[in-house]
């Protein structure tokens, strides 16, 4: 039994300004596909979506639609609180929050998944359906998207990618290039081509540099041929080419026809382009003072809130010396407080969900550099990849207290 094609889109592109952003033959989709669009920011990624579900019309090219699609937007206000599931909303945790006039955007997001989960559309186009979506709120839809038969998604979310997608899709100077498997397949893929890549460009460029060494050695050698030598008269020079069977004139000739062979050859190679690098960045992490104290932070019975919310009663928690520390929890439950009175010790870096609107290179980039940093350490992320690649330890924020989480973990514990 053949698939059922969704989606067939050719030929497209679409330009801002002199700015050319899409340009690719073909894309389709299949009943089953699961697919996970990645680029760097400003590759195309939300204008692809856009194209592919009738939002924007291409300069160029056609898409054919055999379906009724649903559109998640990053960020939306529109939605009616009338049409939607009940079930839903009551999975997706909103069901008081849809009658508020205001919403977080934790909660706003929720409630336009909400929407998309109730609609029974058969494709939906998710553009970072995470955003402002703590731990649990990601689990949630990870374990909602698995159940979904066809998909096209944007996320710098990897976890989420992993679990769900079938298939990975880059964009990249305005071209496609699919790949089989989730985002962990599609990393190990293009590393392995990206290897072949330089291997390739390594041996076309040393045998072009030895080609081209044997070119000027026989242009030198024919020019050579031509001179009289240095211990010889000029009547003796100029009596052996007369009596000579091959006068240097002829052989000169033959050598410098070898030489233009040689070159035909340099100019007939197939050319392999150097792979692309990204640009790396070498920050100087070296401490002027570090810190020798065991403990470098410590908070003993913290009991704070904001009007008649409490955030912590009697929470205690220490920050050891060089450790890297993630402070997990639910959206409200004081994680940026947290952080905000540590904001004023030296020596230690505090960050706030710093993956939030990077892309996924960008993402990778920052925790190869946050490994190498040997001082201390204190974050805030909901993106569970960046977390288990960067933690030393792990405080959970819950019910006022502040909590020291076992290594490993699940996120079953938040």
């Amino acid at each position: 039994m053949s698939e059922k094609q969704l989606l067939c889109a050719e030929n497209i592109k679409v330009s801002y300004g002199e700015q050319e952003v899409l340009n690719f033959e073909k894309f389709q989709l299949y009943e089953g596909d699961r697919v996970g669009l990645v680029g760097a920011n400003g590759a195309g990624k939300t204008t692809l979506l856009k194209v592919l579900c009738g939002q924007l019309e291409p300069e160029w090219g056609t898409v054919k639609m055999n379906c009724d699609p649903f559109y998640f937007k990053q960020f939306d206000e529109d939605w009616d609180s009338f049409e939607l599931d009940g079930k839903e909303i009551s999975t997706m945790g909103v069901k008081e929050q849809i009658w508020q006039e205001k919403v977080s955007g934790g909660e706003n997001t929720r409630i336009r998944l909400a929407c998309m989960f109730g609609s029974n559309k058969a494709v939906a186009f998710l553009d970072e359906p995470t955003t402002n979506l703590d731990v649990k709120g990601r689990t949630l839809l990870t374990e909602k998207m698995a159940h979904m038969t066809t998909f096209v998604v944007v996320s710098h979310d990897r976890a989420l990618m992993n679990t769900v997608c079938n298939k990975i899709v880059e964009i990249s100077e305005g071209k496609l290039t699919e790949y089989t498997g989730n985002y962990d397949d599609y990393r190990h893929l293009k590393e392995e081509i990206v290897k072949r890549q330089w291997t390739e460009y390594e041996k076309y460029t040393a045998e072009k540099k030895r080609l081209t060494q044997v070119y000027y050695d026989k242009k030198s050698q024919a020019k050579n041929m031509t001179k009289k030598p240095r211990n010889m008269s000029y009547s003796e020079y100029k009596m052996r080419n007369l009596v000579g069977r091959h006068v240097p004139a002829d052989r000169a000739l033959q050598m410098e026809k070898s030489a233009a062979n040689v070159l035909k050859r340099i100019e007939h190679m197939e050319v392999k382009n150097k792979p692309r690098e990204l640009p790396a960045m070498k920050p100087d992490f070296r401490l002027t003072c570090p810190p020798e104290n065991p403990i470098v932070i410590r908070g003993e019975h913290i009991t704070f809130g904001y009007d008649e919310k409490l955030l912590y009663e009697d929470a205690s928690f220490i920050i050891p010396n060089r450790s890297k520390v993630a402070i997990l929890g639910d959206n409200g439950a004081g994680k940026s407080t947290l952080l905000n009175m540590m904001i004023e010790r030296n020596q230690v870096i505090v960050l706030d969900e710093p993956t939030n609107y990077m892309d996924l290179p960008s993402i990778e980039a920052l925790e190869s550099l946050l490994a190498e940093y040997e001082g201390t350490l204190v974050f805030v992320s909901h993106d569970m990849e960046f977390v288990d690649h960067i933690a030393t330890e792990k405080l959970l924020v819950a019910d006022g207290k502040i909590i020291k989480l076992p290594l490993p973990f699940s996120t079953e514990m938040l």
